[in-house]
C-alpha cells in the first residue's frame, strides 16, 4: 500500500511541476523533456488536454490522487470508505505541506548558477507562499523562506485539524473546545512529524552526496546538481571546523552522525510535548 500510495504522490509531483512549465521548457528542457515524456500520454492522448486547460486541471488531479488514495485505504486497510477518505484527505493535506515547504527550500536556490535552470520549477511553485508573505511584510531576500514555510506549516495544520475535528464529529457542532483543541494538537503532531522526517531524508542526501565523492559524477546532471546545492550550505561550513584525518574527509560522517541525534531528540521531544 505503501509503495502504490508513493506513486500516485510522485505522479502528482511531476503534475504540478509539468504545470509551472511553459510549453517551450517541456519540450527543449533536459528536466521538461523528462516530464513531458511522463505526462504527455496522459494529457494529450488520452485526455485530449491543450497545456492551457492542462494547467488549469492541476487541483482535479489532486482531487484525483486523494480519491485513488481513498480507495487504496478502503481496498487495503480494512476501514469503512467515510473513515478511509478522510484518512486520505488528511494524508494529502500533509504531503502538500511538505512539497511546498520543499519547493519553497529548493526555490532559494534559482539564482544558483549550477541548478538555476532546475529550481526555477520550484521558485514558481513555492512563489505563492513567497508572495503572500512579502505582501505583509518588506522582504526582498532569501529570508523570505522562513515566515513562508511557517505560513506553509500554520495553513495545512489548521486546514488538517478541521478535517480531523469533522471526521470525529461530523456535522454535529455541538462539541466542546476540548475536541476543538484535540484536533488541532493532533494536526501539530502529524504537521511537526511530517517536518522531522525532512530532516530523515535530508540525511539521506547527505549519505549520498558523500558517496558521489568517490565515483566523481557528472556535474552537468540536474540530480546531482542539487545534491550538491541542498548540501553545500551546511557541509562547507562543517568541513571548516572538522579537519579531515589525512586524505579522509570525516566532516560528512560526523554531521550524519549529528543530525541523525537532533532528529531522535525531535522525535522524543514531539512525543512528550503533544
Amino acid at each position: 500500500m505503501a509503495i502504490i500510495s508513493m506513486l500516485i504522490k510522485s505522479y502528482l509531483v511531476v503534475l504540478l511541476l509539468r504545470s509551472v512549465m511553459t510549453r517551450q521548457e517541456l519540450y527543449f528542457n533536459p528536466i521538461g523533456k523528462m516530464v513531458a515524456k511522463l505526462t504527455d500520454p496522459l494529457m494529450e492522448k488520452l485526455l485530449k488536454l491543450n497545456k492551457k486547460n492542462a494547467d488549469r486541471s492541476t487541483v482535479i488531479f489532486i482531487l484525483l490522487a486523494t480519491a485513488l488514495t481513498a480507495l487504496l485505504y478502503y481496498a487495503m486497510g480494512g476501514m469503512s470508505f467515510v473513515i478511509s477518505a478522510f484518512f486520505a484527505i488528511s494524508d494529502m493535506l500533509n504531503f502538500l505541506m511538505m512539497f511546498y515547504i520543499v519547493s519553497i527550500i529548493l526555490g532559494i536556490f534559482a539564482g544558483n548558477g549550477r541548478m538555476s535552470y532546475f529550481s526555477m520549477y520550484f521558485n514558481r511553485l513555492g512563489s505563492f507562499w513567497v508572495n503572500a508573505v512579502r505582501a505583509v511584510l518588506p522582504i526582498r531576500s532569501n529570508a523570505v523562506a522562513v515566515p513562508a514555510i511557517v505560513l506553509v506549516f500554520v495553513f495545512f495544520t489548521v486546514v488538517n485539524g478541521a478535517v480531523i475535528l469533522f471526521m470525529q464529529h461530523g456535522t454535529d457542532f455541538t462539541f466542546v473546545s476540548s475536541s476543538l483543541i484535540s484536533s488541532m494538537f493532533m494536526s501539530l503532531k502529524s504537521g511537526l512529524l511530517s517536518i522531522v522526517s525532512l530532516l530523515g531524508i535530508y540525511i539521506w542526501v547527505i549519505i549520498i552526496r558523500a558517496l558521489m565523492s568517490w565515483v566523481s559524477p557528472d556535474p552537468s546532471n540536474p540530480v546531482v546538481q542539487t545534491i550538491i546545492a541542498l548540501t553545500d550550505p551546511v557541509l562547507v561550513p562543517f568541513s571548516r571546523i572538522i579537519p579531515p584525518l589525512g586524505p579522509v574527509d570525516i566532516s560528512p560522517m560526523i554531521l550524519i552522525f549529528l543530525l541523525y541525534f537532533l532528529k531522535n531528540m525531535l522525535l522524543r521531544l514531539i512525543g512528550m510535548l503533544l
